[in-house]
């Protein structure tokens, strides 16, 4: 929700407030550290206003509900993780969903975030810096690109890819991209159909889980798909 800041000027100055308990309920922890539901918030805020001159998330209905939505998706798969350092890779990372909230959450993983186009690049680098965020490197550039010039620090851990293609070709890259028993989690409006599930074992992949925050937040159907490689 947006809140008055303390601070406001004429006309008001909003921050978005998020939801402290909706988030450690889906961490699965008592409580989450103060600077980090800061440094979270500022986030979203910087995120609000670069929202206004380049389009990093739907501009449909209200923007700091969306924002609050995306969050919580995001760090939906915290609980799952295992408490040893992870590298991570997310490709077409946007407006930084999910990569940049759980780095916040996880500041002892690497975070990789591949996006082309330069201006979503360029807001990634200055939210970075103005968050002091220091285990995320921004890579301006095309997956195919990075991978066929190999670029990257392979292998890595995890890799997310939310909204940017399809099963198939996202499969093809988290091949090359993930170690053995790496784990690759989309984000996607259903549960996967047979064909779909069929093409996820010819790609050497398994189903691992399908995690949704509907107990949360009911009006979000997006359901995070987890898949580990063979």
């Amino acid at each position: 929700m947006l809140v008055d800041s303390p601070d406001s000027g004429v006309g008001g100055v909003f921050h978005v407030k998020l939801p402290a308990d909706a988030i450690a309920k889906l961490a699965h922890l008592q409580s989450i550290d103060d600077s980090k539901i800061a440094a979270s918030e500022r986030y979203c805020d910087l995120l609000i206003e670069a929202n206004r001159r380049i389009n990093l998330i739907s501009r449909v209905g209200s923007v700091e509900r969306e924002i609050e939505r995306q969050f919580l998706l995001s760090i939906a798969i915290l609980p799952f993780l295992p408490l040893s350092r992870l590298r991570w890779i997310d490709v077409g990372s946007g407006g930084g969903f999910p990569a940049i909230p759980l780095a916040i959450l996880r500041p002892g993983d690497q975070f990789d975030l591949v996006e082309s186009v330069a201006k979503k690049a360029f807001f990634l680098e200055r939210t970075c810096d103005a968050l002091a965020i220091s285990n995320v490197a921004v890579r301006n550039c095309r997956i195919e690109d990075a991978i066929s010039r190999g670029t990257l620090e392979l292998p890595y851990d995890w890799m997310t890819a939310k909204a940017v293609t399809g099963w198939q070709e996202c499969l093809r890259w988290a091949e090359h991209l993930l170690a053995a028993g790496g784990q690759l989690a989309t984000y996607k409006p259903s549960s996967p159909s047979e064909s779909e599930l069929l093409m996820v074992c010819k790609a050497g992949f398994e189903l691992v889980d399908e995690l949704s925050i509907r107990h949360i937040v009911p009006d979000v159907g997006t359901r995070i798909i987890i898949m580990r490689k063979a």
